[in-house]
C-alpha cells in the first residue's frame, strides 16, 4: 500500500519469526500462515516480502513470485468505493494500524483478471528485527456483500410491499364508495339514458382502478388469492393492450390462441401478473427490438415435454423471444429470487420467482428453453379444469319473491363504505345493525345475540379487526354466518372457515346480495 519502488524493497529476512525461522513457535506459525483459508501477507518497507497459497488463489496469479514481484498498489483500483483515491486512502489506514498496533477496514481490491472484488483488511503491525513491518490478512467478503445486498433488497421490498397494501386498502375503500354509489343511481336513473350512460363510464372507470390496485397488491404479494374457473385465451385478450403499450414501437407482439377454449383453475389477476412479467423478460433480453410470440395451445403430458404431472390435459402458455438467450447454469438459477442478468437498476430478480410461485399455487409448473444466442422459450403448464363452469358467469339473480327478513351485522371502520353496506342490505328488506369495529361489534351482539343471522365484517380496523371478532364469537358459542369484506388484509385472516366467504373489494352490489343470500341458505331465482 505505497508507491515505493518495489525494487528498492529490502529482501526477506531469513530470521523473520514471520516468515518462519528457528525462534520458538515459528515452525507453528508457518504451518498456519501456509494452511490459512484467508490471504495473509507480509509488507516490509512498503513492499510484499511472503504471502501464502490462499494470496496466489484469490488474486488469481501463476505463483507466488508474480505477486512478490508485484507492487502493493498495483492491487487496488484507483479508487474505492466511497470515491477516495486509493493510494491517500492506503496510507491513511497503514497509519492507523501502526498507530494503534492493529486496524480493521473493508477494501477493493483487483485480481489478476482485472476483477475487482472486496476483502476486510486486517493490519497488524510488528517488528521484525528491529523494523516496522505490517502483518497483513485478507478475507474475501463477496459473498457476505451479496448477501447483505439481497438483504437490503429484500427489506426494501417489504417496505414497498407494506406501503402498495396500505395504499391498495385506501383506495379499494375509495373505489367501493365510488362504484357502489354509482351502481345505486344507475338504478335509480333507468328512465334517464343519457345520465346512465355517464354513470356506466364511472363504473367502468373504477373497475378499471381497481385491476390497478389488484395489479399492485399481486407485486406486494398481499393480494387477497381469490381462484376460480378462467378462460386462459380470454386472459391473455384481455391483456393483450396492456402489453403492447408496456413493451413499446420497437417490438412486434405475435399473440395466436388455440383452437378451443382453455379453462384453468386460477387467480385470474395474478396469472395476468405471470403473462407480464414473462412478456417484460422477453422484452428486455431484445435491446434492438424484435418479436415476442404469446401463443396458448392445449397439450397431453408427455414424458419428452417434462410435463407437470402423467395424467390429464393441460393448458400451456408459451412466451417466445429472439433475445440472446441464456446458458444452462444461468437457466438453473433464473427463478431464484434476486437472481438477475440485467444490469443494475434495470431488474430486482424477483419478477419470474413471483411468477414460479403463483404458477405453483395453481399446481402448474413453469419452465425455460434456452440457449445463447439463440433466444428464450417460457412455458407455463397449467392443468385444465374439470368445470366449464366459471365464477364470474355464476351471476346470481336475487328472488325478488322471497322476503329478507333476517338481521345482519354489519362492522365496518370506514363510514362512507359502511353506510354503502347498510344502504344496499336494508333496500332488500334486512334489519342491519352497525358497528365501527370488533370492539363495538361484541357490544351490539351481545346486546341482540338471538337475532344476528350474519356478521358482514372488514378484515383490518383498529382495536379488533374481523378475524378477532368472529374469534369471540365463537368462543362464546355463538355461529352466525361471517361474509369478510376486504381488499388487504395484512395477513390477519389466515385460512377462514369452510362455512364463511370472503368479498374483495371494490365488489358489486349484486355480488354482496349474492354472497349474502347463500350464507343464509336463500335459494336465488
Amino acid at each position: 500500500m505505497s508507491t515505493d519502488d518495489p525494487r528498492d524493497r529490502p529482501s526477506q529476512p531469513e530470521s523473520s519469526a514471520i516468515g518462519g525461522s528457528p525462534r520458538t513457535g515459528a515452525s507453528s506459525y508457518r504451518e498456519y500462515f501456509e494452511r490459512s483459508a484467508d490471504a495473509i501477507l507480509i509488507i516490509d518497507g512498503g513492499s510484499f516480502v511472503d504471502c501464502n497459497e490462499a494470496t496466489v488463489e484469490m488474486l488469481r496469479y501463476p505463483s507466488k513470485d508474480e505477486i512478490l514481484r508485484t507492487h502493493p498498489s498495483e492491487l487496488s483500483p484507483s479508487t474505492q468505493p466511497d470515491g477516495r483515491d486509493s493510494y491517500e486512502k492506503a496510507e491513511e489506514m497503514i497509519s492507523l494500524a501502526f498507530d494503534r498496533g492493529n486496524h480493521r477496514f473493508e477494501w477493493s481490491h483487483r485480481r489478476a483478471d482485472g476483477e475487482v472484488f472486496p476483502v476486510e483488511v486486517l493490519l497488524t503491525a510488528v517488528e521484525v528485527d528491529g523494523r516496522p513491518c505490517l502483518h497483513v490478512v485478507w478475507r474475501d467478503i463477496t459473498e457476505r456483500k451479496a448477501l447483505e445486498a439481497q438483504l437490503r433488497q429484500s427489506q426494501k421490498m417489504e417496505a414497498i410491499g407494506k406501503l402498495a397494501g396500505g395504499v391498495a386498502h385506501d383506495f379499494n375503500n375509495l373505489l367501493m364508495v365510488i362504484n357502489g354509489n354509482a351502481e345505486m343511481l344507475e338504478e335509480a336513473l333507468d328512465d334517464h339514458p343519457d345520465l346512465a350512460e355517464q354513470l356506466r363510464e364511472i363504473r367502468r372507470s373504477g373497475e378499471r382502478a381497481a385491476d390497478l390496485t389488484h395489479q399492485l397488491l399481486a407485486f406486494s404479494r398481499q393480494q387477497v388469492v381469490q381462484p376460480r374457473v378462467v378462460d386462459l385465451d380470454e386472459l391473455t385478450r384481455d391483456t393483450e393492450s396492456l402489453l403492447r403499450r408496456l413493451i413499446g414501437e420497437n417490438f412486434r407482439l405475435d399473440r395466436r390462441p388455440a383452437s378451443s377454449p382453455l379453462l384453468v383453475t386460477a387467480d385470474p389477476g395474478q396469472l395476468q401478473q405471470v403473462i407480464v412479467n414473462l412478456v417484460t423478460n422477453a422484452r428486455d433480453s431484445m435491446p434492438l427490438g424484435g418479436t415476442i410470440r404469446l401463443h396458448t395451445r392445449r397439450q397431453a403430458p408427455t414424458r419428452s415435454r417434462k410435463a407437470p404431472t402423467t395424467d390429464g390435459s393441460y393448458a400451456v402458455l408459451s412466451v417466445r423471444d429472439e433475445g440472446i438467450g441464456m446458458d444452462d447454469q444461468t437457466c438453473a438459477r433464473a427463478f431464484d429470487p434476486f437472481f438477475t442478468t440485467k444490469e443494475m437498476g434495470r431488474g430486482t430478480g424477483l419478477g419470474l420467482s413471483m411468477a414460479y410461485g403463483i404458477v405453483r399455487q395453481a399446481d402448474g409448473q413453469i419452465q425455460l428453453h434456452s440457449r445463447p444466442g439463440n433466444g428464450t422459450t417460457a412455458e407455463v403448464w397449467l392443468p385444465l379444469a374439470k368445470s366449464h363452469s366459471t365464477t364470474a358467469e355464476a351471476t346470481l339473480e336475487l328472488d325478488e319473491t322471497r322476503p329478507c327478513e333476517e338481521t345482519i351485522l354489519v362492522v365496518e371502520d370506514e363510514k362512507a363504505v359502511a353506510r354503502l353496506l347498510v344502504d344496499a342490505l336494508a333496500r332488500q328488506g334486512y334489519r342491519v345493525l352497525e358497528a365501527c369495529d370488533g370492539v363495538e361489534a361484541l357490544a351490539v351482539f351481545e346486546a341482540a345475540a338471538a337475532e344476528v343471522d350474519l356478521v358482514v365484517t372488514d378484515v383490518v380496523m383498529p382495536r379488533m379487526g374481523g378475524p378477532e371478532l368472529v374469534r369471540r364469537l365463537r368462543e362464546a358459542g355463538h355461529r352466525p354466518g361471517v361474509l369478510f369484506v376486504s381488499g388487504y388484509t395484512d395477513d390477519s385472516l389466515g385460512e377462514i372457515g369452510e362455512e364463511d366467504e370472503l368479498l374483495t373489494k371494490p365488489f358489486a352490489g349484486q355480488e354482496l346480495l349474492a354472497a349474502v343470500r347463500r350464507l343464509l341458505g336463500q335459494p336465488a331465482s
